[in-house]
């Protein structure tokens, strides 16, 4: 069934009337065209046991539900904006070492429905969900900025970071209007610029970074009330989109999961009918198959990659149970889905975030008859579960030996020292490993996967950098093994490779060189090793001309 285009404000009071409907006594929700029924039939491969345990932990200081959730390099959650009756600015911080959230600086502009992407900088561009405006948020400072607007104002669109460091914004839902327009973010200008545009107008829809650097996006909703199959590709080296396969069923508020095998796993939503239903997509033939059903249909839910390559979905909404408390584990390896308990409290639009330790926070959304400030912890039972703890690049000094710079898992790590163009980066696991199928790195070659002999949770991938200066460089091992005969599918880690740039700013420029200066003379230790560019052991002029002769470089 067709619907009209709600105004914003509709569309919104639409949303918050689902939590309220009643199917004992067939209230549906309030946009026009949702439907009663529920497609498919649940799972019949469902298993005798639950995966894993879910367990409270500190709630926000703000009722939310249309907000976004940020792993942060330092291993923090930002959660920003939302919508209760009115949009509001407020951000929080979750810290997993505690368990609790702290207030930060609010938003500069109220936004609900916004974007809001993690950049190489470590900072956090948030864009759209009340206007045009895009702000930037600085985790050392806690402090928001406001950062060049985009053409057009939008809300319910995506936001996909580029391999460049740019970032894509496409279609949503503006002032009156469904969009196909898409724009590029800078962060090295703060601007943004216009690229092509979508061949289908959509909102509410899916975007998808690929291996090969292209962008997936994938059904939502479209101009004249349709609920859409299509899908189309963004080329970054063109900025135009082109077609490809369609879903075989149409959809809107579904998931779309980048699987460590390059495919694309597409789940629920909602189109008419609540789903069921799954679908991958293969970027090498353009075409979409069907996998195992979901036990649950289910719209407004989240789904999260973890460490172990299976897919957690979790909450979202559909009309035999209203809000959903329970979650599903999908397998790659088997193309099924098993139970993987149930949340305390029911919830659709919540935030989920996958936290350095393999727990996947999950934060706030609509329950049953309000808005919610709870926040749950999925904790997986272990089995099977290799999982990547944290990840560094390491050089050698002189006789003074190695030295690492910490990586983090979200990305922000900058190495800016020269000397051989032989980089190491190790990736630390939770148990001891035997090796890696294989390795591949965005820039450079690979030349070795060791066990590291001094630490056997270590892995050691050495890969030729030669041409990468002004890079993002990510490494990413495939299939992991320990001694225990566990296999993590991916393990990723993503750093700056900026030389000269020891403050480790993304830019090289005065401050570095005096940072050096400062210095000069001593010997290289844990305290100043990022100085000794050149790896001979000891701070000395010849440290002090290579970063000049890098000034003015930046990352991307």
């Amino acid at each position: 069934m067709k619907t009209n285009s709600p105004s914003r404000s509709a569309f919104f009071n639409a949303r918050l009337l689902i939590g309220f409907a009643l199917c004992s006594v067939g209230v549906l929700p309030a946009l026009a065209g949702f439907s009663e029924s529920v497609t498919g039939t649940p799972a019949t491969e469902a298993p005798a046991q639950t995966r894993g345990t879910w367990i409270p932990t500190g709630s926000l200081a703000t009722e939310r539900y249309g907000h976004t959730g940020t792993l942060l390099p330092n291993g923090q959650v930002l959660v920003a904006g939302a919508l209760d009756l009115v949009s509001f600015a407020s951000a929080e911080l979750y810290d997993p070492a505690t368990g609790r959230w702290s207030a930060t600086a609010s938003m500069v502009t109220a936004r609900a429905n916004h974007t809001a992407t993690l950049l190489l900088n470590g900072q956090v561009l948030v864009a759209g969900g009340a206007d045009a405006s895009a702000e930037l948020y600085n985790p050392a400072t806690g402090l928001w900025s406001a950062t060049g607007s985009m053409a057009t104002p939008r809300y319910a669109h995506t936001a996909t970071l580029l391999p460049n460091g740019q970032v894509l914004v496409a279609g949503g839902h503006g002032d009156s209007n469904y969009l196909g327009s898409a724009e590029l973010y800078d962060p090295a200008t703060g601007l943004w610029s216009a690229t092509g545009s979508m061949a289908t107008v959509r909102f509410d829809h899916t975007a998808t970074l690929l291996p090969n650097g292209q962008v997936l996006v994938t059904g939502g909703f479209g101009k004249t009330g349709d609920y859409l199959a299509s899908a189309e590709l963004y080329d970054p080296a063109s900025g135009l989109w082109s077609a490809t396969g369609s879903m075989a069923t149409p959809r809107y508020h579904h998931t779309g999961t980048l699987l460590p095998n390059g495919q694309v796993l597409v789940a629920g939503g909602f189109n008419g009918d609540y789903l069921t239903s799954a679908e991958l997509y293969d970027p090498a033939t353009g075409l979409w198959s069907t996998t195992g059903r979901m036990a649950a249909a289910r719209y407004e839910h989240t789904a999260t990659l973890l460490p172990n390559g299976q897919v957690l979905v979790a909450g979202g909404f559909n009309t035999v149970g209203g809000a959903l408390a329970s979650a599903e584990l999908y397998d790659p390896a088997t193309g099924l889905w098993t139970e993987a308990g149930s949340m305390a409290t029911p919830r659709f639009g919540p935030t989920a975030t996958l936290l350095p330790n393999g727990q996947v926070l999950v934060a706030g959304g609509f329950g049953k008859t309000d808005y919610l400030a709870s926040a749950e912890l999925y904790i997986s039972d272990g089995s099977g579960e290799l999982t990547l703890e944290r990840a560094a690049s390491r050089k050698t000094h002189g006789t003074k030996g190695d030295f690492d710079i910490t990586l983090p898992l979200t990305g922000g790590g900058i190495e800016c020292r020269s000397g051989l163009t032989r980089y190491t980066t190790v990736f630390t696991f939770n148990a001891e490993v035997t090796g890696a199928d294989r390795a591949v790195s965005s820039c450079g070659t690979v030349s070795s996967i060791t066990v590291d002999p001094a630490n056997a949770r270590n892995l050691l991938v050495s890969f030729n950098g030669a041409t990468c200066n002004a890079q993002t460089v990510t490494v990413t091992l495939t299939n992991v093994h320990d001694t225990l005969g566990n296999t993590l599918a991916s393990a990723s880690a993503s750093m700056g490779l900026l030389i000269g740039d020891v403050i480790g700013d993304g830019k090289v420029r005065n401050q570095d060189i005096e940072n050096v200066r400062s210095v000069l003379g001593q010997q290289t230790n844990s305290s100043n090793f990022r100085d000794d560019v050149t790896l001979d052991g000891r701070i000395n002029n010849q440290d002090l001309q290579t970063v000049r002769s890098h000034r003015g470089d930046v990352l991307p």
